[in-house]
């Protein structure tokens, strides 16, 4: 359970930006931590997936909340996220080649190796310890304003980043997927303030859409990594729709009508 922490409702739902920032901000070192020992205990490649989705999550958090956070700190915790990032990636593709594909499993051990020397590292420690001081400052807006405000910034970078694509090239549609994730986790960090039966739908169409460019990404990887060949016609059409979808959604945060 997370603890109801100052800013918080009777119900235990943060009212305020800074109440919800340090809400997510402990538990995103909760996960990271827990993951963590997980991998260090365990071959099963779901706890360095864990990893990475709290990782990722938390450097998203960050950057929702950047205008309430000392912003030398952020930085710092930003940076070091970002260097641990590329050990924990290779791990997880090679993980993922090879229980798709029975890719060279000497090559999966070897980047676990190095996920694990990371995960052990003075710096993964220190990164932990940046992430459970981290303190956000008060803010005169109630948490839907501040989030309505953080949500419109990331679905103009999404939506810029979209428009005129060409779904079946891997780098455009890689810059894409960066937003949709960034706009995911935002909506899930400020949905609290929103009416569920508004948020909820949206979140479930970047969820298929981010499934979608997920596939796809593991198909370029596996290109460029072992030479494996695909068919992505079918993503490709897939990923169409699900966008057209998307992009006919009015957003939770806007007042309806």
């Amino acid at each position: 359970m997370i603890p109801v922490v100052g800013g918080s409702s009777p119900l235990g739902h943060p009212t305020t930006p800074q109440a919800r920032c340090a809400e997510i901000l402990q538990e995103s070192a909760r996960g990271i931590e827990a993951s963590a020992r997980g991998s260090l205990a365990s071959d099963d490649p779901e706890f360095l997936h864990q990893l990475r989705v709290g990782s990722r999550r938390l450097r998203s958090a960050l950057r929702a909340f950047r205008s309430i956070l000392p912003r030398k700190e952020a930085k710092r915790l930003i940076r070091s996220l970002r260097k641990l990032s590329p050990a924990l990636g290779r791990a997880r593709d090679w993980d993922v080649l090879v229980a798709r594909l029975g890719a060279n499993a000497r090559q999966q051990q070897a980047a676990r190796r190095e996920a694990r020397d990371a995960i052990r590292s003075e710096a993964f420690a220190k990164m932990l310890r940046h992430a459970r001081a981290l303190r956000a400052q008060d803010s005169r807006e109630s948490l839907e304003q501040f989030g309505a405000a953080a949500l419109s910034r990331m679905h103009r970078k999404l939506t810029k980043a979209a428009r005129g694509i060409d779904w079946s090239d891997a780098a455009q549609r890689h810059a894409v997927r960066i937003r949709v994730k960034r706009l995911r986790y935002g909506c899930e960090f400020f949905a609290p303030a929103f009416a569920a039966r508004r948020a909820a739908p949206y979140i479930g169409a970047l969820k298929e859409l981010q499934g979608i460019l997920g596939e796809l990404n593991d198909i370029a990887v596996a290109r460029r990594l072992v030479g494996a060949r695909a068919d992505e016609t079918e993503l490709l059409r897939r990923l169409d729709a699900a966008w057209k979808r998307f992009a006919r959604r009015s957003p939770f945060w806007r007042p309806a009508g």
